[in-house]
């Protein structure tokens, strides 16, 4: 794994051999890096092959839930339950594929208990059967918060793919201030992708750079143009 700084610094290095001159935010080029590998992670976790990727899973340990009102409860389907829980911070930002999320567990954090994924209108019907023993095993995600019905519980562990380690270590409550810079945690990707990531980044942050630099000055020489990206 290579960090955000190392990423950005890769991109920005092949940029400024090809194009000679100029400066490129760092930040713009963070950007288009993590929407290239978010795209081609949530591609390869529907095929479910990174799993044991080194690197790409966050570990959140401390994850706070607190009660919320039953009757006014954002998720609809709730309503009917004992008790609900809700997360006092949304969830980091995950990559999401055609069959799920990526979260990959949710448990408490003694490990004695975890949790599975549910559609609400999925644990309504559940909830409706006449022989449903347990209905506290279950969890739902809405406005990037998530739920725990028919539950008590008011810390959880999750392990998830999140697009930022940063972001992923901020919202736990035992981990404290995250102090470090964003450019110095993991650039979130698998290794084996690393290369086409860059590739793909440099073309589309060169692309634009030209772009912008032929709009600005038409008619000056190619070595002569110079433009800046913020």
């Amino acid at each position: 794994m290579i960090t955000n700084n190392e990423f950005v610094s890769r991109v920005v290095n092949n940029l400024k051999a090809l194009t000679k001159d100029g400066h490129i935010s760092k930040r713009f080029v963070l950007s288009i890096g993590k929407t290239k590998a978010k795209f081609l992670i949530a591609q390869k976790l529907d095929e479910m092959t990174l799993f044991r990727e080194d690197g790409v899973i966050s570990s959140i340990p401390c994850f706070e839930m607190q009660a919320v009102e039953v009757k006014t409860c954002d998720v609809f389907e709730f309503r009917s339950c004992a008790r609900v829980m809700k997360s006092t911070k949304k969830l980091p930002e995950g990559i999401f594929g055609k069959n799920g999320s990526g979260i990959i567990s949710v448990t408490s954090v003694d490990e004695l208990r975890d949790y599975s994924y549910i559609t609400p209108q999925r644990f309504l019907d559940l909830k409706k059967r006449k022989y449903t023993r347990d209905t506290t095993r279950y969890y739902t995600i809405k406005d990037g918060h998530l739920y725990l019905p028919d539950s008590t519980n008011e810390l959880l562990e999750l392990r998830m793919i999140a697009l930022d380690k940063q972001e992923a270590a901020m919202v736990s409550s035992c981990s404290g201030c995250s102090c470090d810079s964003v450019w110095d945690y993991e650039f979130v990707c698998p290794d084996r992708f690393m290369d086409l990531v860059i590739k793909d980044t440099l073309q589309e942050v060169g692309s634009i750079y030209r772009t912008s630099v032929e709009d600005a000055n038409p008619n000056m020489e190619p070595n002569q143009k110079t433009q800046t990206i913020q």
